[in-house]
C-alpha cells in the first residue's frame, strides 16, 4: 500500500492555522492588515498610520460618533468561545476564501452597514455571496485539492535515457545509453561540419585518430524550437519512421538500427527539460480541470464523471508523437482519439483547449496526472477512499497479526490471514481502474483486450512465445495452482468475485456515484471542507451532528461547494475559532 502521509516537499498545506485572540478593531482608516498565524491582524499598519491615528486621538480629531457606533455594533468578544465580532469574521472569510485580507474600502462599507443599523450578518452575507463567485475562490479551492491529490508529477521520466539529446559545442547528439558507442565507437559527438553520403545514400563516418569514427551534422528545425535551426549529428537527426526491417524506430533499442533516429523534428528524444514540460502540463491540466466545475459552481460529482481534457502543446504533442515512443511508463494505447487533439505546437505552453473524451473517461480519477502519481490500482482506489470517503485503509491500533504459513498458503490477499483486513475490501476497489494500465496512464478498451485473451491463455499454457500485449496486460505466468485458473484474463480479474468484475466495466465513475448516492462523499468533503475552513480537525460532537447536517444539505442541494462554504463560514462553529 501507499504510504499514509506525501513527501512533505509535494505537500503544499492550504489549511487555515488557529486564528490570533480578538483585539479591539481600530477605524477604518487606520486599518493596513498583515496576515500572523495565517490570519490577517490589523493594527499592523504602514509606518506613520498608528502615529497619524494616535495623534487624532490626542488632538480630538477622530469621528467619535463613528467609532462610538462601530464599537457598540462589533464589540470585541469577552470570552474564548465569543463569537468574533463583524469586522473579525470579514477578515477570517477573506483570507480563507480570497487568500487576502479585506481591502480598506470593504471595511468601511461594512462599518458603515452595521453603522446604519443592517444586520451585520446580512452584510457579511453579501461580501460573501461576491467572494464565493471569485476566481481567487476557485484558485483557493485547486489548492484544496491539490492538497487531495498530490498531483506534482514532475519527477518522472517519460522517455528513456537512449532518448536524451545533449549539446556539446554547436552540435546536438544523442549521449544517453550506448547509440554513440554503437555508431562512433564511443560515447563522442559527431564533428562540427556538414554530413556527407556514399553513393548509396550511407552516412559517411570519418575515421579519427582517438580510433573513433565520426560523421557530420544536419541542420534541423527541433520540435522545442521550431523556429530555430541546429545542429544536430547525422545519425541523430535520421527521420525514418519504419526501418528496413518494418519495425518503428522510436521503439525501444531502434536506436541501434540503420535509418532509426530521433525520428522528424526530433520528436522521439527529450532534450532539457522537455519531459518536465509535458508533466508539469499534465499536473495544470487537473488543476483546469478542478477549477472549471468549481469556478462554474456546477455539481461536485462532475470532478469524477465529466469526460472532458484541458490539452495545451506539450500534451497534444506528446499524445501524437511520443505516447508511443519507448518509454519507462506504459503509456499506450493512448487513452484519447489523437484526431480531437488540437494543433498545437509544443512551445504552446499557455494556450489552452478543452476536448471531449471517450466515455470511459472518470474526471480527475482518469486524468494522466492523478494515474501516474498513483501508479497501482491499489494506490488509486486508497487515495480515493482517503482524500473523498475520509475512509483510510490502515491498520488498527493493535497492528495486524503476520502469519508467514498463511501467506504462502494463501495467494489471494482478499483471504489472506492479516491482509484481508484491508484487501477485502481494497482489491474489489482497486478493480474499478481495472482497465487503466499499472504504471502508466494508457486504457485498454474492451474492443481490443477482451477480459479473456484466448491467443494469451495458450502461450501461457503451451509454453509458446506470448506477444507483448500479453505479457504486460494478461496472465501468462501462475505461481500457485489458485493462479492457474486465470491465465489468459486481463491482469485485473485475477482473484475477482464475479459481483466485483462490474467494477471493471464501469470503471471509477461507478465508484464515485456509489459514494454519493450513500452518503459517504458528500459526508467526507462536508468534514473536509469544514476542517479547511476551521484550520482545525472536528470535535465528535460537531462531527456527529453538525457534519451530517452539511452533508444532507450539500447533497440535496445538488452538490454545490458554494453553498456548503456560505454555510459553514455563516456559521456559530467558524465564527468562535481563534
Amino acid at each position: 500500500m501507499p504510504p499514509a502521509v506525501p513527501p512533505s516537499a509535494l505537500l503544499p498545506s492550504t489549511a487555515s492555522p488557529s486564528r490570533v485572540a480578538p483585539m479591539a478593531d481600530p477605524p477604518p482608516a487606520a486599518i493596513d492588515s498583515v496576515e500572523q498565524g495565517g490570519r490577517a491582524w490589523p493594527g499592523r499598519s504602514k509606518p506613520g498610520t498608528w502615529i497619524a491615528f494616535a495623534l487624532g486621538l490626542l488632538l480630538g480629531a477622530a469621528p467619535a460618533s463613528a467609532m462610538a457606533s462601530a464599537n457598540a455594533a462589533c464589540p470585541p468578544p469577552s470570552a474564548p468561545d465569543a463569537l468574533s465580532t463583524p469586522t473579525e469574521q470579514l477578515r477570517a472569510a477573506s483570507l480563507d476564501l480570497r487568500g487576502t485580507t479585506p481591502t480598506m474600502q470593504e471595511y468601511d462599507d461594512l462599518l458603515a452597514a452595521v453603522a446604519a443599523g443592517n444586520d451585520p450578518q446580512a452584510a457579511l452575507g453579501g461580501f460573501i455571496k461576491g467572494w464565493l463567485s471569485s476566481l481567487d475562490f476557485a484558485d483557493q479551492l485547486v489548492r484544496l485539492h491539490r492538497d487531495k491529490l498530490w498531483n506534482a508529477i514532475d519527477n518522472f521520466r517519460l522517455l528513456h535515457v537512449p532518448g536524451a539529446v545533449a549539446q556539446s559545442g554547436n552540435v546536438y547528439w544523442r549521449n544517453g545509453g550506448n547509440v554513440a558507442v554503437h555508431w562512433r565507437g564511443n560515447r563522442v559527438p559527431c564533428l562540427d561540419e556538414p554530413a556527407t553520403w556514399d553513393e548509396d545514400g550511407q552516412i559517411i563516418f570519418k575515421p579519427q585518430p582517438d580510433g573513433t569514427k565520426r560523421e557530420g551534422f544536419v541542420m534541423v528545425a527541433p520540435y522545442w524550437a521550431p523556429t530555430t535551426q541546429i545542429k544536430v549529428c547525422a545519425v541523430d537527426a535520421q527521420d525514418t519512421v519504419t526501418s528496413a526491417s518494418g519495425k518503428f524506430c522510436g521503439a525501444l533499442g531502434m536506436g541501434y538500427e540503420a535509418g532509426c533516429g530521433c525520428g522528424p523534428n526530433m520528436r522521439w528524444c527529450r532534450y532539457g527539460d522537455t519531459d518536465g514540460q509535458i508533466l508539469r502540463s499534465f499536473s495544470t491540466a487537473l488543476d483546469r480541470q478542478i477549477r472549471d466545475v468549481l469556478a462554474e459552481d456546477r455539481p461536485y460529482t462532475d470532478l469524477f464523471t465529466e469526460k472532458v481534457a484541458w490539452i495545451n502543446g506539450p500534451i497534444a504533442f506528446f499524445w501524437r508523437h511520443q505516447a508511443q515512443v519507448s518509454t519507462p511508463l506504459r503509456l499506450s494505447p493512448v487513452p484519447l482519439d489523437v484526431n480531437t487533439l488540437p494543433d498545437l505546437p509544443f512551445a504552446a505552453m499557455d494556450t489552452w483547449v478543452k476536448i471531449e473524451l471517450p466515455k470511459a473517461h472518470a474526471g480527475i480519477l482518469s486524468a494522466p496526472a492523478f494515474l501516474l502519481r498513483f501508479q497501482t490500482n491499489r494506490a488509486r482506489g486508497n487515495r480515493f477512499y482517503s482524500a473523498f470517503l475520509c475512509q483510510p485503509f490502515q491498520a488498527p491500533d493493535t497492528g495486524i497479526p503476520v502469519d508467514a504459513a498463511a501467506a504462502l498458503a494463501e495467494p489471494d490477499l482478499q483471504l489472506r490471514a492479516g491482509c484481508k483486513y484491508c484487501h477485502g475490501l481494497l482489491e474489489p476497489v482497486a478493480a474499478f481502474w481495472g482497465r487503466w494500465v499499472e504504471n502508466g496512464a494508457a486504457y485498454l478498451d474492451p474492443m481490443g483486450f477482451p477480459p479473456f485473451h484466448s491467443g494469451c491463455d495458450t502461450c501461457a499454457k503451451t509454453g509458446n512465445l506470448c506477444t507483448p500485449e500479453c505479457k504486460l496486460f494478461y496472465n501468462t505466468k501462475a505461481l500457485s495452482d489458485k493462479e492457474k485458473t486465470f491465465l489468459g484474463w486481463l491482469e485485473a480479474y485475477t482473484f475477482l468475485a464475479s459481483a466485483h468484475q462490474k467494477h471493471i466495466d464501469q470503471g471509477p465513475k461507478l465508484m464515485a456515484l456509489t459514494a454519493a448516492v450513500d452518503q459517504r462523499l458528500p459526508r467526507c468533503v462536508a468534514r473536509r471542507t469544514a476542517e479547511w475552513l476551521l484550520g482545525r480537525e472536528l470535535v465528535d460532537e460537531e462531527e456527529l451532528a453538525w457534519t451530517d447536517t452539511l452533508a444532507v444539505e450539500f447533497a440535496q442541494g445538488g452538490f454545490k461547494m458554494r453553498s456548503l462554504v456560505a454555510t459553514i463560514v455563516a456559521s456559530d462553529v467558524y465564527r468562535r475559532v481563534r
